[in-house]
């Protein structure tokens, strides 16, 4: 009985010391017969040892069976390792299996060669030989399935958790904007008791120089409502999905300089300078009313919130397809946990900020008290909730409307820099 197990051993020996001479090749005619398979998509450029990973090790097993050794590792933690690398380099989990089907299609080759060479090959140690082959391929195509599936779970789980935070971010940014809206109203309401609060005071006896002082005030609150009205009306404009595109010609700079010398009333009286720069003419094809919304609501929002500093707007052509469009405050900047920090953290450029703003903005913005006679005697309504959110949301919904890009670089007490990228034509 032992000089049986000898003879059936000797030519598995044989066998083994075969596999290891040609190993070489196997892995070569391997990687040949991958690259020619049609079925493959992922054609990584892996190097020699990258494209082989553990395939050697698996070769070592069935060796080691053939032998009758002690395996040096389990055929199912090495399909695993092995899957994880494909998987990474973007393999699906047919194109895995399939791999190693060519690799173990070329072992089973290289068998029947060596029985061909080897007449002393019995078709017992043939059978041994292919069982063997068989089992490590089993083993490793379940390995390789089950440890797939684990990394498949994990990565809808994964993309579940992400879609879950979205969802949540949007239902924030949905609360914020009803927010906004009562913000909005209530400034107007404060803007409308500034107005009858200087109107009345008009009606009292007093110097030309005061009668002055309370017009001044006037103008600007009536500027400041028509921007309130207009965002509003923008607003209900946008989600009624009645925006339309109306392309035509008109220069840019023209348009932006106009609207910023009508935006000057609003920084009389105050620590703020408001300054455009820019070439003297961009001509332009587009929609110039959406153009001028755009920035009527960046302008709106930056002289709001810029107690003292600057606010400066600037445009230039970006290349043949492409202009820009800046506005630049030293304000206070958005909190990081807000929901317009939040829409700043996902427009945020690639690039590092290229921009230094200037300090002097307050930490926070402050909270709105309702008008009375002292803030009647103030050059600007200094005491407003943070509404910057609606403005923010036209302009984005704007910029897709016109397939503009918007980026934004906002630093906590230091300012922001809104650009936004318009089609030339």
């Amino acid at each position: 009985m032992a000089k049986a197990k000898l003879t059936l051993q000797k030519p598995n020996h044989l066998l083994v010391d075969y596999l290891e001479m040609r190993r070489e090749t196997i892995l070569n005619k391997w990687r040949t017969r991958c690259l020619e398979d049609q079925t493959l998509n992922t054609k990584t450029s892996f190097s020699r040892e990258e494209f082989n990973d553990q395939a050697p090790a698996m070769l070592n097993i069935l060796n080691q069976r053939l032998r009758q050794e002690k395996e040096e590792s389990s055929p199912f933690d090495l399909a695993g390792e092995h899957g994880l690398h494909r998987w990474q380099r973007g393999y699906s989990l047919p194109e895995l299996l399939a791999e190693l089907e060519h690799l173990y299609w070329i072992v089973l080759d290289e068998v029947r060669t060596f029985q061909q060479v080897h007449s002393q090959f019995s078709m017992d140690s043939l059978g041994e030989a292919h069982r063997q082959v068989f089992k490590i391929s089993v083993e490793t195509s379940r390995g390789s399935v089950l440890y797939y599936d684990q990394l498949r779970q994990t990565n809808a789980a994964e993309q579940a958790n992400t879609l879950q935070e979205s969802l949540n971010t949007l239902q924030q940014l949905n609360q914020q904007q009803g927010k906004h809206l009562r913000d909005s109203s209530h400034d107007l309401r404060s803007s409308f008791g500034v107005l009858m609060g200087a109107a009345s005071l008009l009606e009292l006896p007093n110097t030309a120089a005061e009668r002055e002082q309370y017009v001044a005030m006037l103008n600007r609150n009536l500027v400041s409502i028509r921007a309130m009205l207009l965002q509003l009306t923008d607003y209900a404009r946008i989600e009624a999905g009645q925006e339309k595109v109306d392309s035509e010609d008109f220069d840019a700079a023209t348009l932006i300089r106009e609207y910023v010398t009508l935006a000057q009333p609003l920084v009389q009286d105050r620590e703020l300078v408001l300054q455009a720069e820019g070439p003297d003419k961009l001509p332009v094809r587009g929609d110039a009313v959406k153009v001028q919304r755009i920035l009527q609501n960046l302008l709106y929002n930056a002289l709001k919130y810029t107690q003292s500093g600057s606010v400066y707007v600037s445009w230039t052509q970006e290349n043949e397809t492409r202009w820009i469009l800046s506005v630049q405050d030293s304000g206070p900047g958005f909190a990081p946990n807000s929901p317009t920090g939040l829409l700043a953290e996902q427009l945020k450029p690639l690039s590092q900020p290229s921009s230094t703003h200037q300090a002097g903005g307050p930490a926070e913005y402050p909270l709105q008290e309702p008008p009375t006679t002292e803030v009647l005697k103030e050059p600007f309504a200094r005491h407003q909730k943070e509404s910057e959110g609606l403005g923010l949301f036209i302009v984005k919904r704007l910029c897709e409307l016109l397939r503009a890009s918007m980026d934004i670089e906002s630093t906590l007490g230091k300012g922001t820099l809104i650009r936004i990228r318009f089609l030339s034509d």
